[in-house]
């Protein structure tokens, strides 16, 4: 018994490229652009951080919230900027979700105490007694 096959025929060429393949790889190539420009753009405010002594690095990152208190005073919850009393109802929201959160305090070199003392203090309230302080190690 023999099959029989269709007839197998080459289309003609016509002479026109499908575009359709590479305007897909373009367009990807536009959103993971977009998508890496939009994380670049959201590194922490830049501080002068301080040199500490006795500073070591920290075995266990574990949870943290990260407030930067800039040279002016201005307060940052990450990489938003937020007035003092936002940044205490962002830290009892993130209590709230994790009871054992603790926070990463990084301020400049040049701020004055007050500014850090009113951050500590919107983590006591808080409850959030944990608090890191950002610093550099010093060559001694």
């Amino acid at each position: 018994m023999r099959k029989k096959f269709k007839n197998w025929s080459v289309e003609e060429d016509d002479g026109e490229v499908d575009l359709t393949p590479m305007i897909d790889i373009v367009f990807l190539l536009i959103v993971f652009f977009m998508t890496v420009a939009n994380m670049i753009t959201a590194e922490k405010h830049p501080i002068d951080m301080p040199v500490a002594l006795n500073s070591t690095i920290p075995e266990d990152y574990g949870d943290r919230t990260t407030v930067t208190v800039a040279a002016d005073g201005s307060l940052y919850s990450g990489v938003n900027s937020v007035s003092l009393d936002e940044l205490a109802q962002t830290l009892v929201e993130a209590r709230e979700e994790n009871p054992t959160v603790r926070v990463f305090l990084r301020a400049d070199s040049s701020t004055e105490h007050q500014y850090v003392n009113d951050v500590m203090q919107a983590c006591a309230n808080a409850g959030l007694s944990n608090v890191i302080f950002a610093a550099y190690q010093s060559d001694k």
